[in-house]
């Protein structure tokens, strides 16, 4: 089974805590929150996890290779439209 998370935000509302990262990455129980949804998704049957990144790609792609999450990347340019068009599972 495959899923599809958008993570194209800025994380406004979060500020100051996303200056410095984007918000999937922001900690929530010592954990980072794109890995609480990841792990829920593995727990359930999926094999392949699909992220539209937007914002600051580069820092969630470190992030994920650390932690050894096997994931790929979307990430939306300037002119291709919504990021969920432009992600084909």
């Amino acid at each position: 089974m495959k899923a599809l998370i958008l993570v194209g935000g800025y994380g406004t509302r979060l500020r100051p805590l996303t200056l410095s990262k984007p918000k999937p990455l922001v900690e929530f129980c010592n954990k980072a929150m794109i890995m609480h949804q990841i792990e829920a998704l593995v727990a359930v049957g999926v094999t392949e996890v699909v992220l539209a990144v937007n914002y600051q790609p580069h820092v969630m792609e470190n992030f994920l290779a650390e932690e050894g999450a096997k994931v790929r990347f979307r990430c939306r340019g300037k002119s291709t439209g919504p990021a969920l068009l432009q992600s084909t599972l």
